[in-house]
């Protein structure tokens, strides 16, 4: 047992590491070959307390936590796993070759945060895509208007929270700053059901401990205006990120690791030079990305595990190109990009270091739209990229791979249509290829991930008397071929293997209404999933099983009343139909959850908010298992509970200038 749990916690590690009304639809389909969604602080109807809760609501998207809020959490987009994901944050890649899974509870959050997330595709500019689509959150912009914001919470389990943001004039020269600071913490002390220690009819709750995290973030970002000659300017942003995280880990329910903590900092630096350049623009970026992690767990068997672990992780990496109008009706943008990462492991005491490795990519990227003929937009867009690697034993890898795809947009009033096709790709991270601490066997003769999907969706728009109506809804499908799992070997072990095949297929809707005071949101993803690569016994046949951890369903949606100055607000949030094992045999219990909240403007810029979640303290849940129903914690993961009822009570502040 204490095997597993200290498997489990070193997965979280290796995770880690690589690790006012509106009825308008914020998702918008884009000719170039995607479908974005796009997420604002300010317009959501919850109060948030973290990024992954700014996007959790999102049509195509799952969080997964392990527990509360800033526990462990990571993101799916239609179906894909968190190693498919990418994320940037201020044009800087934040997954890489040495952390290919990002933990969104250390994603920043402040006042005014933008998130968009590029289901499937996303534009070639962006840089190297994966599988499942791309996360961008936008830092603080200094060219905002001039403001000054204050968001304070604090609520159950020890919660505790403050943004602050302000944007301000730099000097007399035309130059802006935006700063902005976030801190956090929690004990997250929870209790959730022990299967361990109840009996039919006889229930029993144990307190979740080791699982309370502190954090602290802060930005500076500044704009600078350029002038290269009397008739041509431009302009000089620089964004600086600092952060520093403590998180205890607090293993399974089965199998609790009380001691264990992992320590993390972030430091991030981009500069971005533009000017103008004919019918466009160009623009050059170069980035710089540190992180530095640290697991301690001082109690746990050196047999088993390491005690002590710390690692570095450094990237570099820049761009350049080019965006406008060189024909009339055409958009064009090309670009060009390189980077290098590099994982180095320090300090380890119980286990065996993993290696060091770095890699270097080079990427160009090419995305063009093309207004064909009223009301048809056609768009194209591709990339090609190549990488090197080496390990510290000498093993080597590389590979130049394209990637790319098409979309036809047509605006036929009221109706909009939009439909799009392309390949995806994910080369193998370093702990994939090269392994960790033993745990983890790595295959340096990995293939990289590669899927095709298509996509088609319609979206309108229109007022039905009283009534204003806006609704998305989009279908998908995609095939992917040599996914990438660990395989289990022995008792405590995995090896990284190409699994072979898988089918997804889904559909997301997004809907909003608004009628005088009353305002409805609402989104939906309905997801099918098949390991075609596995074959589980059935009659007449084989079966397929589904591949784990995804939802067949997942629901979010919020009912508003504006009355004065105040704002009330009840919610839904269901999931069910996911399993926990590659077999398909384990459920995970579906759950649904309420909540409410309310908020009230007492005051110029002053707003006070209370907001409840999990309002029927919902904390266990049922599914079909070999032998039965079977009770259990409701959860995101096997093994790792949500909590029940929370309450959290926030005031805003916020002044224009």
């Amino acid at each position: 047992m204490r095997a597993g749990i200290i498997l489990a916690v070193a997965a979280l590690l290796v995770a880690t590491r690589a690790s006012a009304q509106t009825a308008e639809v914020t998702v918008r389909g884009d000719p170039a070959g995607n479908f974005v969604s796009t997420a604002d602080e300010r317009d959501s109807p919850r109060e948030l307390t973290d990024a992954a809760s700014l996007v959790e609501p999102l049509p195509g998207v799952h969080v997964r936590r392990y527990g509360a809020d800033d526990s462990f959490t990571t993101l799916s987009i239609r179906g894909s796993s968190s190693t498919e994901v990418a994320i940037v944050f201020a044009g800087v890649p934040l997954v890489g070759g040495a952390d290919p899974t990002l933990d969104l509870a250390t994603l920043p959050l402040w006042p005014g945060a933008v998130a968009r997330v590029h289901r499937s595709f996303a534009p070639a500019a962006l840089g190297p895509g994966s599988l499942g689509g791309t996360l961008v959150l936008d830092p603080p912009r200094a060219t905002s208007p001039e403001s000054t914001e204050v968001w304070a919470a604090g609520g159950s389990f020890g919660e505790a929270r403050l943004r602050v943001g302000e944007v301000r004039a730099l000097g007399e020269g035309g130059g802006r700053i935006a700063t902005a600071l976030s801190a956090s913490r929690a004990d997250d002390d929870f209790t959730y059901l022990d299967p361990t220690q109840s009996t039919p009819g006889h229930d029993v709750y144990t307190r979740r401990e080791n699982a309370g995290h502190a954090a602290v973030n802060g930005l500076v970002s500044w704009a600078l205006p350029v002038r290269w000659t009397h008739a041509s300017s431009g302009a000089l942003t620089v964004t600086t990120l600092l952060q520093a995280r403590r998180q205890q880990l607090p293993g399974t329910i089965l199998g609790p690791t009380p001691f264990a903590r992992l320590d993390s900092d972030r430091e991030l630096v981009s500069a971005e030079l533009s000017g103008a350049l004919g019918a466009g623009a160009w623009s050059a970026r170069g980035w710089g990305r540190r992180e530095g992690l640290e697991l301690n767990d001082a109690l746990a068997s050196p047999a088993l595990g390491p005690t002590l672990a710390d690692q570095t992780i450094v990237g570099t990496g820049g761009s350049a190109g080019w965006r406008g109008r060189p024909a009339e009706g055409a958009t064009l943008e090309v670009r060009v990009d390189g980077s290098g990462e590099r994982f180095a492991p320090g300090v380890v005491e119980g286990g065996a270091p993993p290696p060091g490795a770095s890699r270097g990519s080079v990427g160009a990227a090419v995305d063009a739209g093309w207004r064909a003929f009223d009301p048809v937009t056609l768009g194209a867009s591709g990339r090609v990229d190549g990488w090197s690697g080496v390990a510290s034993d000498g093993t080597q890898t590389g590979e130049v791979r394209p990637t790319g795809h098409v979309g036809a947009e047509a605006a036929l009033e009221p109706v909009t249509l939009a439909a799009h096709a392309g390949t995806t790709a994910r080369p193998p991270s370093f702990i994939e290829l090269y392994g960790d601490r033993g745990a983890f066997t790595g295959d340096p003769s990995l293939r990289p991930e590669s899927a095709w999907t298509v996509d088609a969706g319609a979206r309108a728009s229109r007022r039905l008397g009283a009534v204003h109506v806006a609704l998305e809804v989009v279908g998908f499908g995609t095939w992917a071929q040599d996914l990438i799992a660990f395989v289990p070997t022995g008792a405590t072990g995995a090896k990284a293997t190409n699994i072979g095949r898988a089918r997804l297929v889904g559909v997301e809707v997004d809907a909003r209404a608004a009628a005088g005071p009353l305002e409805v949101r609402a989104s939906y993803t309905g997801l099918a999933t098949e390991d075609e690569a596995a074959c589980t016994a059935a009659t007449g046949g084989c079966a397929r099983p589904p591949l784990p951890g995804r939802p067949a369903n997942d629901f979010v949606g919020d009912a508003m009343a504006h009355v004065g100055p105040a704002v009330v607000r009840v919610g839904v949030d269901a999931v069910s139909g996911m399993v926990a094992d590659t077999a398909g045999s384990i459920g995970v219990p579906p759950r649904v959850l309420a909540s409410t909240g309310l908020r009230v403007d007492v005051a110029r810029g002053v707003r006070v908010a209370i907001d409840v979640r999990n309002l029927f303290d919902v904390r266990t849940g049922t599914y079909a298992g070999a032998l039965g129903p079977v009770r259990e914690p409701i959860g995101d993961y096997y093994e790792y509970p949500l909590p029940g009822r929370s309450v959290l009570v926030s005031a805003r502040f916020t002044e224009a200038r």
